[in-house]
């Protein structure tokens, strides 16, 4: 059977892993009780998913402590390797002003953007169009290499567990670098608020799990994103075969699965038509996109906040949420994942 597992600072500033045996934490404020692992402090996310990812009922219980949510760290620690699908919702898609999905689209994000569910989310500096991106975090259970064929038979050999995620995106640095490349904008620290929860799941429970998740994020005390994983455009077991068919993946590595629509950053006929013919013009392409999508909405602003939460609609339980606070460049924001 699934658990809840978490990660957490304790007094010393070390790293510790638990079980959660209350109530899912949506806040910071929420105090939550649960039962420390005997782990290493600091143990890396595979080193979990190696001793406990297969064998559930080994998570005995023991003391019961109270912590409040505060504290919680990214269950996902910074030795992943983050991969992501783009446009991999119809409704993301169409609100970008792409065709139909013909293709899988991947990209990399750097593992030092991960940082808490709790913490603060930092605009860098220069940075005019701040989004966000509520997402599914597929855990890996094991390495993926050459020759790898994932689905839905086999995919709980491959897949631990899951996350919430937010892959925060800085719209005018990815449209504005050089030929349109995504990394930078993806990749400033505190880009990638996860957890508060890695949902450990049985090998015979992964496949049920990935199409029943749902996901929803609320800005400015209105609902702007809600999607369930079944509408996800390419799956998990198939995004895993193409991966392992150019590059190794290992046990704790993520793959953000991608953003239903709702997003800040919206495609327009001007702005479409700026990314084409400006192409090789990076300075003009970034002022004429900042101008268009400043016209038409606004992004993220420090001391703006953000919620979002998922939920296994199969098991009908809850898995937590984010509450995320947005700070310029020079506040303190984000802990070390």
């Amino acid at each position: 059977m699934a658990v809840l597992i978490l990660r957490y600072r304790d007094d010393d500033g070390a790293s510790r892993w638990a079980k959660l045996v209350s109530a899912p934490p949506t806040s910071p404020d929420d105090v939550i009780d649960i039962i420390d692992l005997p782990v290493a402090r600091n143990a890396t996310t595979d080193t979990i998913i190696a001793m406990y990812g297969r064998n559930l009922d080994r998570i005995d219980n023991g003391d019961v402590v109270n912590i409040t949510a505060a504290q919680l760290q990214s269950p996902v620690t910074s030795d992943a390797t983050i991969v992501c699908q783009g446009l991999n919702y119809a409704t993301h898609a169409a609100e970008a002003g792409h065709h139909e999905r013909k293709q899988n689209l991947l990209f990399a994000k750097a593992s030092t953007s991960l940082c808490g569910p709790y913490d603060e989310i930092v605009r860098p500096k220069g940075v005019e169009l701040l989004d966000y991106e509520v997402e599914i975090g597929v855990v890996l259970r094991s390495q993926l290499t050459a020759g790898t064929v994932v689905d839905n038979t086999n995919v709980g050999e491959y897949v631990a567990g899951v996350v919430l995620c937010n892959d925060v995106s800085a719209r005018d640095v990815m449209f504005g670098a050089s030929f349109m490349q995504w990394y930078q904008g993806k990749s400033f620290r505190t880009f990638c608020p996860t957890g508060p929860l890695l949902y450990l799941l049985a090998p015979d429970e992964v496949a049920t799990a990935l199409m029943n998740l749902e996901i929803s994020l609320v800005y400015r005390d209105v609902e702007r994103q809600r999607a369930i994983s079944s509408q996800l455009i390419y799956k998990p077991a198939e995004t895993l075969t193409q991966i392992a068919a150019m590059m190794d993946l290992k046990s704790g590595d993520l793959i953000l699965t991608g953003t239903p629509g709702g997003v800040i950053a919206q495609g327009t006929p001007k702005l479409i038509e700026a990314l084409k013919t400006l192409l090789l013009d990076d300075p003009s392409r970034r002022a004429e996109m900042v101008s268009e999508m400043k016209t038409l909405a606004d992004f993220l602003q420090p001391g703006e906040t953000l919620t979002s939460t998922m939920r296994d609609l199969h098991s009908n339980l809850d898995l937590g949420g984010q509450f995320s606070t947005i700070v310029d460049d020079g506040s303190n924001g984000g802990s070390v994942a």
